[in-house]
């Protein structure tokens, strides 16, 4: 029986139920999406793909250079650990906010928490991890942190 099926016939077989799988995906999931882009309400951007020439780069604008030059040095690894991070403070915010901890033992537990991943401290992503941390606290209205605050979680890790 599979020695009458050819080659031909069965990659346009594969070919229509993919695109049937992903016909149905796009429905199901991005239905608002593709009325948005159908109606015209909203336009397809499409993002340019990041040169290597330098002179594209802002020299004016010393922080941004070193943090596009410190992504490209972020290995696998490095995004994994702050993914673990990220996963872990989200869990102790809420936990937090549950037991209704006063400040003071609020950050602490965030440094402790920090303190297990030294390698994020002098990551480029670093300053996301801060915003999620105070954006996060005022999801769960825990604790009110700014900027400095949350900078000072780190100052503990080694």
């Amino acid at each position: 029986m599979l020695k009458n099926i050819s080659w031909t016939d069965y990659i346009i077989a594969v070919a229509i139920l993919l695109a049937i799988y992903y016909f149905f995906i796009g429905v199901r999931y991005f239905s608002g999406d593709l009325k948005d882009i159908l109606s015209g309400k909203r336009k397809l951007k499409f993002k340019p793909a990041l040169s290597n020439n330098k002179a594209e780069y802002n020299t004016d604008d010393e922080e941004s250079h070193q943090e596009v030059n410190g992504f490209e040095k972020t290995t696998d690894d490095d995004f994994t650990e702050v993914e673990h991070l990220i996963e872990r403070l989200k869990a102790v915010i809420a936990d937090a906010s549950r037991r209704k901890l006063i400040p003071q033992e609020f950050k602490q537990y965030i440094r402790m928490v920090v303190k297990e991943y030294p390698t994020v401290r002098y990551s480029p992503l670093r300053s996301s991890i801060n915003e999620l941390i105070i954006s996060e606290c005022q999801k769960y209205g825990v604790v009110v942190l700014n900027d400095e605050e949350a900078e000072l979680l780190w100052k503990d890790v080694v």
